[in-house]
């Protein structure tokens, strides 16, 4: 009989405690866009914004053979929204308690379905995607050890690894761009139609210097991340305290929610492996 994990919180290991946060974020993140695509069928008609017979053109494969005729079969409706509400289905398994075997199989869906939905568009393709694969197959991963400490410790720390990295990364493309450094990229994303919020671009254009402020205290936060992993316990946390905050802020003005979920995802990840925050 498969073992269902309901452990109190007392009782788990610190790093099952760091990955069933991860299990309950991801899969929240991943439920809240499953529910707004289904919302809105009429996107993934052939004549919406993220029309199949336009986004099979990007490759020869994806038109013409077998193949294409799988990809039309699962990328056009009805096979996209069956492909999204079984996503929805898997993430619900992921969030509430379960067998391991249900969980693995769960988030090992979730990582492959999200490739797919890579391969059918990348248009308007994320950080935030690359994060939902990544923490999705290292949760699937830690299901295959249910009685090595380090094997799941082992996938944490990738977790968590793959995050500091994504944070830096993104900061030092931005620091080593002249419109971030003098603050233009922040007006430019302010008054696109996508990102864009009226009153900020409005703000950001009124007072140059706040908007050249603005973009360093970005790609200066994003560039100190990794010190969560190292910094005293009131620096790391404070870190990604403004994590939290900086994505929060995303999506209350530019509308990246799953920026918020995918990405926080990590943190108890990042905590766990902290040298002055881990637990137990």
């Amino acid at each position: 009989m498969a073992q269902v994990d309901l452990l109190p919180a007392g009782d788990m290991l610190s790093v099952d405690k760091a990955l069933r946060e991860t299990e309950i974020l991801i899969s929240a993140g991943i439920i809240l866009s499953s529910l707004e695509a289904m919302c809105r069928p009429e996107d993934v008609e052939d004549g919406g914004l993220l029309s199949w017979r336009i986004g099979r053109t990007r490759s020869k494969r994806m038109v013409r053979g077998r193949a294409a005729k799988v990809f039309d079969l699962l990328f056009t409706p009805p096979g996209i929204q069956i492909l999204t509400a079984m996503r929805l289905t898997a993430s619900t398994m992921l969030l509430l308690p379960g067998s391991r075997q249900v969980k693995a199989a769960a988030a090992a869906f979730l990582a492959g379905s999200n490739v797919l939905l890579q391969l059918r568009t990348n248009y308007g393709a994320d950080g935030s995607d690359h994060v939902n694969i990544v923490v999705c197959a290292a949760l699937a991963a830690s299901k295959f050890f249910p009685n090595d400490e380090k094997a799941r410790n082992a996938c944490t720390a990738f977790i968590a690894g793959q995050s500091v990295i994504s944070y830096f990364a993104a900061g030092l493309a931005k620091v080593i761009s002249p419109y971030w450094r003098d603050g233009s990229g922040m007006q430019g994303i302010f008054r696109t139609k996508t990102y864009g919020q009226k009153q900020v671009g409005e703000l950001l254009q009124k007072f140059p210097w706040f908007a050249k402020a603005a973009g360093w205290s970005v790609w200066a936060g994003e560039m100190a991340f990794p010190l969560a992993l190292l910094a005293p316990k009131p620096i790391a946390l404070g870190l990604l305290g403004t994590g939290v905050s900086f994505h929060a802020g995303n999506a209350a003005f530019m509308g990246l929610n799953r920026f918020l979920w995918a990405f926080s995802a990590t943190y108890p990840a990042v905590a766990h492996h902290s040298k002055h925050l881990r637990r137990g």
